[in-house]
């Protein structure tokens, strides 16, 4: 019986537990630590100065990841970039090595900004 249980164990896929996004722009990077929500309201943003702003969100229970880059033009933030990932339970170790890398130009000078994530497993 104690076999039985640890096969079951060994069997049981791997769900993320958070995801953890990398964004670099000009030769600066910064990293974005998503942790597992069930709410829809909730985001978690980054910005690189007044250039660029990275957020994201991991919702569990419906197995995705929502991610969204905006430009900053003058005062306002205007999204160019909009991506969703599933990360289900079967595929979360393929999602470990990274998913969604994602080269973004802005509409001033051609900035560009480049963006991956990657599922963090149990």
């Amino acid at each position: 019986q104690g076999l039985f249980f640890a096969l079951a164990a060994a069997a049981a896929p791997a769900h993320a537990t958070h995801a953890l996004c990398r964004a670099e722009n000009g030769g600066e990077r910064i990293a974005l630590d998503v942790p597992a929500s069930p709410d829809p309201f909730v985001f978690h943003t980054a910005e690189f100065g007044q250039r660029f702003r990275v957020s994201a969100q991991y919702l569990q229970p419906a197995g995705k990841l929502k991610t969204f880059v905006y430009d900053f033009r003058g005062d306002t933030a205007a999204l160019i970039h909009a991506a969703e990932y599933r990360l289900g339970d079967a595929d979360c170790s393929a999602h470990a090595a990274g998913f969604g890398l994602n080269k973004i130009y802005s509409r001033n000078y051609e900035r560009e900004i480049f963006l991956q994530c990657f599922a963090v497993c149990d």
